[in-house]
């Protein structure tokens, strides 16, 4: 077996490592998140809409489920970097 051959190997699970961590991040936000909605959905339903507290909730509902394609667009980002060695280029130096 060549050296090569083992270096490629390593560098090909070390990318699986990092995409399954990458997936795994992005998951787990987006379900935080959805949570998060699901909370303030739920203080939100016994209150006057008109009221400040109401509005403020509908705001950070709103924000909250407005961050959840950002997480993904950075995930396909991070998942290009990955695949392309660029953190092993790095690692390098």
């Amino acid at each position: 077996m060549k050296p090569g051959n083992t270096d490629r190997q390593s560098m090909a699970a070390s990318q699986a490592v990092r995409r399954k961590n990458a997936i795994l991040g992005a998951l787990s936000s987006t379900v935080l998140r959805l949570t998060v909605v699901v909370a303030l959905l739920w203080l939100r339903y016994g209150r006057d809409p008109a009221s400040l507290s109401a509005k403020l909730f509908l705001i950070m509902i709103v924000l909250d489920l407005g961050s959840i394609p950002f997480i993904w667009i950075s995930l396909r980002t991070r998942l290009k970097e990955i695949q392309g060695g660029e953190e092993d280029a790095a690692a390098q130096y």
